[in-house]
């Protein structure tokens, strides 16, 4: 069932003056823009709490459902672990566009909306899947605001918009702008409004105490205050969501890493932290994880699998065995 106008008005509302209250001091984890505006930057280096990271969602809320019902330790599940602040979880985003085995509903979607029907059937069934999904992880947001983070992917763009960093997106059809007239027709320019301005105020880096998160891999070094600003510069947010596999500097992961601890004062040189690593999703993988950057940077997007990442805040990350499939 797709969300009641009021209903997702009002969740919407309330989760975009959530994420507008996380603008804190240069001490606080989401320190302030320089123009006045949220920050792009997440800031738990010193965090003592075990992590659960997600790959892209992609309108799966099946996917969500079992990673809170997963029993992350022998008297907890996800969910009560996070109701008792025991757990923090993060999203690499790309919350909408479902991308494994909707090709025959896409291709029917967009058949309807080349007839101008922007509402029909198929693009309901997906629009369902991918705004049930949106609002569990508003309410998530709105419930546990400093402990449920979702970073901003290259499908967080519900406008359909070129520019800011941002592109338009087709692949299996012309998703995005066939998104954006869904939700126009369906529900109006209020819904839509709202939707772009959580989109707009999701943070793009996550700097934690065993690894740091970023949608995509870093197209570059980026410095502390890069992240902080992103939104004023086109150029960073684009180099956290849109990175072609090979597009990236070398050392990029790294660097990232030692500009953020060197700017924190943890450390004096360009040395990171032994057992360091950063991940993020974007580009599938075929296995688990695939190692680039000499091992720095982690990729753990499956679309095909429910695979999370624990991080646990006493020990260096085993990809082999800290990756966890949750689905049934």
């Amino acid at each position: 069932m797709l969300p009641f106008y009021d209903d997702f008005f009002t969740l919407l509302n309330e989760a975009s003056e959530v994420l507008e209250n996380e603008k804190t001091d240069v001490a606080g984890y989401r320190p302030i823009a320089s123009d006045g505006g949220v920050g792009g930057l997440i800031d738990f280096h010193k965090d003592e709490l075990p992590l659960v990271i997600i790959p892209d969602f992609h309108a799966r809320p099946y996917f969500l459902q079992n990673i809170l019902d997963y029993k992350i330790f022998d008297d907890a599940t996800v969910f009560e672990a996070l109701a008792e602040g025991k757990l923090r979880l993060l999203s690499v985003g790309d919350i909408l566009h479902t991308e494994r085995g909707t090709r025959e509903r896409w291709i029917a979607a967009e058949a309807e909306f080349n007839n101008e029907i922007f509402t029909g059937p198929a693009m309901s069934s997906e629009m369902q899947e991918g705004l049930s999904l949106w609002c569990a992880l508003m309410e998530l947001k709105k419930n546990f605001p400093e402990r449920v983070h979702i970073l901003k992917g290259n499908h967080e763009n519900i406008l359909n918009e070129t520019g800011g960093g941002d592109f338009s997106f087709r692949k299996l059809a012309d998703e995005g702008e066939m998104c954006r007239c869904f939700v126009q027709e369906y529900y109006g320019d209020d819904i839509l409004y709202l939707m772009n301005c959580i989109e707009r105020s999701l943070p793009l880096y996550f700097f934690g105490k065993r690894c740091s998160v970023s949608h995509a891999e870093p197209v570059r070094a980026f410095t502390r205050q890069e992240l902080i600003d992103a939104r004023m510069y086109p150029g960073v947010v684009k180099g956290l969501i849109w990175t072609n596999n090979g597009e990236a500097e070398e050392g990029s992961a790294a660097g990232t890493v030692s500009n953020l601890f060197k700017s924190s004062g943890v450390i004096g040189s360009t040395s990171i932290p032994e057992g360091y690593v950063s991940l993020g999703g974007h580009r599938p993988v075929t296995g688990n994880y695939k190692l680039l950057q000499n091992g720095a940077y982690i990729q753990i997007h499956n679309p095909g699998k429910q695979n999370i990442v624990f991080v646990q805040p006493e020990q260096s990350i085993n990809i082999e065995s800290d990756i966890l499939g949750v689905g049934r």
